[in-house]
């Protein structure tokens, strides 16, 4: 029902080889709702009772006949209206029309303005662009029966539709309820033994997920409602993973013990690496070096400890508690002033989570939710609000916008000309960095599905092209080339897996810099 290359996008099934769970359903009525909705004999149902239905509301309708040739012609005439029913024919039908009227009233008053704003314009040109500005959808549909256009027989029932907002959208049933009347008539035949048959093996390895909120318009677009879908729930399960995985290691950290087991000195060893290779460094003209030189007091006064103490006996009785007081003041005004801190946590979640999602992609029958721009895209724009929130915290939301203005000693003259501009550039590249963002992390998880599809598809390509091959030819060519897709494709699946840890490293690591850079002077 599907182009193939589908299989890499979001979808609200999860897809196993047909054997472990097949379908062997033996009535029309077993059939999942979605799965109804999508067959021509149903459609045409739904087609014929919407008709009668605003037929008996007198919207003007071309005959049933012409009405659903029309429809059943642009349901194929565009992949993209495949099995759309017929309200969604008449609705965008409208849509565009509506559409059609704003570009054309929007060019009348234009015109009329031009004629109006002429030295030897005249009252009624003046008059002209009140006459343009009060045009109605009506006043286009007249002009276009003069035109005699293709949707000519449809301008009856869009002056109806123009007017009955309430009575059409009661007119149209909801896909669930549509299907459920359907399924409950038994004045219809039911479906041959043939068409079941062929149907339970489309179905075959679709585990379809529970739609409790939401109904399907297929198995990859949503109808209404909350739709839950694979990538959602691969998300999910990600982040429980990493609760579950950080709880166990912050528990034991936090009592003073020392990470223990290969899988807690692994995640210690990236925690540790995300500190001190992107985070400190990146922040660094914040802290002003205070980590460092508060480190090295430590171990010098570890150091000579007995030396100090020595000396500064009678200082530290005198002035102990004042002292003690103010050095917790300045730890804790230090600790939360310090930007490696507030946001090193950010940067951990963000690196998990996005490796986690990446190396779902390498799980049988899984897949990549980075492979979806929906996600690629919302994660982008967790960097960006957290960019704009620490910026407008650092510097007042007014100080922040300012701050994207490069430095300049610019005449006062000059200033107020070009710096605008230079505001509009700025926040315009702010855009699109984080969209470059997202759409980098996507287009390299796709890449890998796809090259992994093109050398898996050789072995299938070579045996459908044997097929036109005289008899009795050689048959080494599609071992040779099975062999070819076995070893490329472990070999590319390598290479993802090295891709899943450097794309996860990179989004981190640039994240990082945008946020620093916007609490950062320019």
């Amino acid at each position: 029902m599907a182009d193939p290359v589908l299989h890499i996008k979001d979808s609200f099934y999860f897809e196993v080889p047909k054997l472990l769970y097949p379908y062997e359903y033996n009535s029309r009525k077993q059939f999942p709702d979605v799965w109804v909705s999508l067959d021509p004999e149903f459609q045409q149902w739904d087609a014929e009772r919407l008709y009668k239905e605003l037929h008996a509301r007198n919207a003007d309708l071309p005959s049933q006949e012409k009405t659903l040739g029309d429809w059943h012609h642009w349901s194929h005439a565009d992949h993209a209206n495949f099995a759309k029913p017929l309200k969604e024919f008449l609705g965008e039908k409208y849509v565009g029309h509506v559409a059609a009227f704003k570009t054309w009233k929007a060019s009348a008053v234009k015109s009329a303005q031009q004629r109006a704003a002429k030295k030897n314009a005249t009252k009624e040109d003046s008059d002209a662009v009140g006459t343009a500005k009060s045009l109605k959808f009506d006043d286009y549909l007249k002009q276009l029966e003069s035109k005699h256009t293709a949707d000519q027989d449809y301008l009856p029932f869009l002056r109806w539709r123009s007017g009955h907002e309430n009575e059409f959208d009661l007119a149209k049933a909801t896909q669930k309820a549509t299907v459920k009347e359907w399924k409950q008539d038994e004045h219809i035949a039911e479906w041959s033994p043939a068409k079941i048959s062929k149907y339970n093996g489309h179905l075959s390895g679709k585990i379809l997920i529970p739609q409790p909120m939401g109904t399907l318009r297929n198995f990859y677009e949503r109808e209404s409602g909350f739709a839950i879908s694979k990538y959602l729930l691969i998300e999910v399960v990600v982040g429980l993973i990493l609760i579950v995985l950080f709880s166990q290691l912050a528990k034991r950290i936090e009592k003073g013990k020392p990470a223990k087991g290969l899988l807690s000195n692994l995640l210690e060893v990236f925690l540790v690496f995300i500190r001190d290779q992107i985070a400190r460094p990146v922040f660094a003209s914040h802290d002003h070096d205070e980590s460092g030189g508060a480190h090295g007091e430590t171990h010098g006064g570890e150091a000579g400890h007995g030396h100090g103490h020595a000396e500064h006996a009678s200082a530290h009785e005198s002035h102990g508690h004042q002292s003690h007081g103010q050095h917790a003041h300045a730890a804790a005004a230090h600790a939360h002033a310090d930007p490696t801190s507030k946001f090193l946590p950010l940067l951990w979640t963000i690196f998990f989570f996005v490796l986690g999602c990446n190396l779902m992609g390498m799980v049988p029958w899984a897949g990549a939710p980075t492979a979806s721009f929906s996600v690629t895209l919302a994660l982008a724009a967790v960097t960006l609000l957290t960019g704009m929130a620490a910026g407008m915290l650092e510097f007042g939301v007014l100080g922040f916008f300012l701050n994207q203005i490069p430095g300049m000693d610019l005449p006062w003259y000059m200033a107020i000309v070009l710096k605008p501009m230079i505001l509009a550039i700025e926040l315009l590249g702010l855009m699109i960095k984080h969209a470059v963002l997202a759409i980098r992390l996507l287009a390299n998880m796709v890449a890998g599905h796809l090259v992994l599809l093109g050398v898996m598809g050789l072995a299938f390509g070579v045996e459908a092209a044997l097929k036109f091959t005289a008899p009795g030819t050689p048959s080494w060519q599609w071992y040779v080339t099975a062999a070819i897709a076995v070893l490329g494709s472990a070999a590319f699946s390598c290479l993802e897996l090295f891709v899943a840890f450097l794309q996860a490293y990179i989004f981190t690591f640039l994240s990082a810099l945008f946020i620093g850079a916007s609490i950062h002077k320019h």
